[in-house]
C-alpha cells in the first residue's frame, strides 16, 4: 500500500467520522426516546390571559395534595377567622404567597403584599391593593382599588369605580367594572362596564330598505360579496347591506343601519346610533361604536376605539376580541370575549 493511499483512506476516515458525530444524538433518542415531554414556556413569553391563575392553581393544588408537583409550593395559609376578616393579618408583611382556605369578607381595605389565593370568595373595601388575586369564587373590591399584576375569579370578578386593573383580569363568568375604572386586558364570557346597564335595541325593530353598495359612488365589484370604494363612504340611515365592503378613506355607518358583512377602513369607521354590523371591524385609525350600537366582531383598530354607551359587541354563543392601543367604553357597554387595550383603557360615565 502506498503512502498517498493511506493518506487519502486515513482523510476519508476522518471526514466521515466528522459527519457522523452530529448525528449521534439524534440517533440515540430515536433508539432511547427522552425528550417526549411538552417543552416549557417561559410566563414571560406566553399570551394566554390566564397563564398566571393557572400556574398559581396548580402550585396551591401541589401546596394542599391536590395536583402534581410544581416545585414551588411555598405559601402561608390564613386560616385564623380575624384574619379571614381582614382585621388581624397584616397583609402588607407577608413574605410568602397566601391561601385562604375559605371566603374572605371586609369592609375594611386589604393592602397584599403578595398573591392571594382564595379558596372561595372575596370582598374587600374600598382603596384594596393585590399584586395578584384568584379566587374560586366571586372577587368583589371596592372604589379605588387596585390589581397590580393579574387577578382571576372563577365566578364573577367586580372592581368599584376609579379602580385600576393592571396587565390581565379574567373570569369564568363576567367581569364589571365600574365608572373611571382603568384596564389594560380583560376577558370573560361577558363584561360590563358603568353603574347603568340597558337592553340594546335590535336594529331590525327600525324599518330598514334593502340596499346595495352597487348604488355607491365609486363603488368597485372585487367578488359577488365584496366591494370597494376609494375615498370616504357613507351609507344612508335605516338601510340594510348584505356583503363585505372595504372603504380606503373614512367609513359612515348612518343610524339604524345594518351590514351583514364585515368592514374595513383606513381613515376611520363611525357606526351610528342602533346601527349594526354583523361581522369584523377593522380599521387602521379611530373607530366610534355610538350610543345602542353593535358589532359582532372582531374590532380591530391600529389607533383607538370609542364604545358608546349601552352599545354591544360580541354574542354570548360567540365571544370575540376588542383590540385597539386605546379603548374607551361609557357607561351601559357589554362586551362578550376579550378587551385589550395594548396602552390604555377607561370606562367614561356617559
Amino acid at each position: 500500500m502506498t503512502p498517498n493511499y493511506i493518506t487519502y483512506t486515513a482523510f476519508a476516515l476522518i471526514c466521515l467520522l466528522l459527519l457522523t458525530l452530529p448525528f449521534v444524538p439524534a440517533f440515540r433518542e430515536w433508539l432511547r426516546p427522552t425528550d417526549f415531554a411538552a417543552l416549557p414556556i417561559s410566563a414571560n413569553y406566553t399570551t394566554d390571559i390566564d397563564h398566571f391563575a393557572r400556574r398559581l392553581h396548580a402550585d396551591v393544588s401541589a401546596k394542599l395534595g391536590l395536583g402534581e408537583p410544581t416545585g414551588y409550593e411555598d405559601f402561608e395559609f390564613v386560616d385564623d377567622p380575624d384574619w379571614a376578616a381582614g382585621t388581624e393579618l397584616d397583609w402588607g408583611k407577608a413574605e410568602k404567597r397566601l391561601i385562604a382556605r375559605s371566603s374572605i369578607a371586609s369592609p375594611l381595605p386589604i393592602h397584599s403584599a403578595q398573591p392571594v389565593y382564595v379558596q372561595g370568595s372575596l370582598r374587600a373595601g374600598a382603596e384594596s391593593v393585590f399584586p395578584a388575586l384568584y379566587a374560586t369564587g366571586d372577587i368583589d373590591l371596592g372604589e379605588h382599588s387596585i390589581v397590580k399584576d393579574w387577578a382571576h375569579a372563577d365566578g364573577v370578578l367586580r372592581m368599584g369605580p376609579r379602580s385600576v386593573a393592571l396587565r390581565r383580569v379574567s373570569a369564568g363568568s363576567a367581569i364589571e367594572l365600574g365608572n373611571e375604572a382603568w384596564f389594560e386586558r380583560l376577558n370573560a364570557p361577558t363584561l360590563r362596564f358603568g353603574a347603568q346597564l340597558s337592553p340594546v335595541p335590535s336594529p331590525a325593530d327600525a324599518v330598514q330598505a334593502p340596499a346595495s353598495y352597487a348604488d355607491l359612488p365609486g363603488a368597485v365589484q372585487q367578488t359577488p360579496l365584496l366591494y370597494l370604494i376609494r375615498g370616504d363612504c357613507a351609507l344612508p340611515a335605516g338601510s340594510i347591506y348584505r356583503g363585505s365592503l372595504v372603504v380606503t378613506g373614512f367609513l359612515t355607518i348612518g343610524a339604524a343601519t345594518t351590514i351583514v358583512g364585515d368592514i374595513k377602513a383606513r381613515e376611520g369607521v363611525s357606526i351610528g346610533h342602533r346601527a349594526s354590523v354583523q361581522g369584523a371591524v377593522t380599521c387602521e385609525k379611530r373607530v366610534y361604536i355610538y350610543k345602542d350600537a353593535s358589532a359582532w366582531g372582531p374590532v380591530v383598530s391600529e389607533s383607538d376605539i370609542l364604545i358608546g354607551a349601552s352599545a354591544l359587541v360580541g354574542l354570548p354563543e360567540a365571544p370575540t376580541t376588542v383590540t385597539a392601543r386605546n379603548i374607551i367604553v361609557e357607561d351601559g357597554v357589554v362586551v362578550h370575549g376579550t378587551l385589550w387595550a395594548r396602552e390604555i383603557g377607561m370606562v367614561k360615565q356617559a
